[in-house]
């Protein structure tokens, strides 16, 4: 009986463990995309979640702490499902098309994270003259850098694919596909700062169109 009564303690406690530890990541991931990094403060997210900083203390060890597990989450979530979309059987259209609809959505539910995204973008280094990017110094930063290059090279793996099976043109893949990483983050950009009026299902729509057939009018083309 006793030793019931204890493993049924030690899994209340456990369990407000999770709820208190997820409440805060939930409260400061607002803080941060609202603030950046910078300028968000563990007082301010302590108010937020309705609690004092000392308790922020018993969960994570400092702001530094609480930002790599917020963002860590939502880093390896969206390395996951780049990595599905890519990995999914299909011609490699409907892959590069999968995966863009994918990663438009995903920042659409996460617009806090894509918030997160671009205001520490500043200091991820991409060198291509070698094909090397500097690496940052900053845990978090690096963990975005992972997420950005990976995406890119599931984005050039695809379009290397596209182009030795004959359907698209023959150009450097890794180079394209920084180009359309880009382009989405332009696009999800303006859509966080309420500038589109389409949904994300279109946006992702044109945007494939685009970076498919170009601008030219196809009647244009044909002449």
């Amino acid at each position: 009986m006793i030793q019931i009564q204890k493993s049924m303690r030690e899994a209340k406690q456990a369990l407000l463990r999770t709820f208190m530890a997820t409440t805060i990541a939930r409260v400061a991931k607002a803080v941060f995309a609202e603030r950046g990094y910078q300028q968000a403060t563990l007082e301010e997210i302590a108010q937020r979640a309705g609690m004092s900083k000392a308790t922020i203390y018993l969960y994570y060890k400092n702001k530094d702490d609480l930002f790599l597990h917020v963002v860590a989450d939502l880093v390896e979530t969206a390395i996951t499902e780049t990595a599905q979309a890519a990995e999914t059987p299909g011609t490699p259209l409907e892959k590069l098309a999968r995966m863009v609809r994918g990663k438009m959505a995903f920042y659409e539910r996460e617009r806090e994270f894509f918030h997160i995204y671009l205001n520490e973008r500043h200091g991820l280094d991409f060198n291509e003259k070698h094909g090397l990017e500097v690496a940052p110094k900053d845990p978090h930063k690096r963990l975005l850098q992972d997420m950005y290059l990976q995406g890119v090279d599931r984005l050039a793996d695809v379009l290397q694919e596209g182009m030795d099976a004959g359907v698209l043109r023959s150009m450097e893949a890794r180079r394209l596909a920084f180009f359309l990483q880009e382009m989405m983050s332009t696009v999800l950009g303006q859509r966080i700062q309420g500038k589109a009026k389409t949904s994300v299902e279109e946006d992702a729509e044109q945007l494939l169109d685009f970076f498919l057939h170009g601008a030219w009018r196809r009647e244009a083309l044909s002449r």
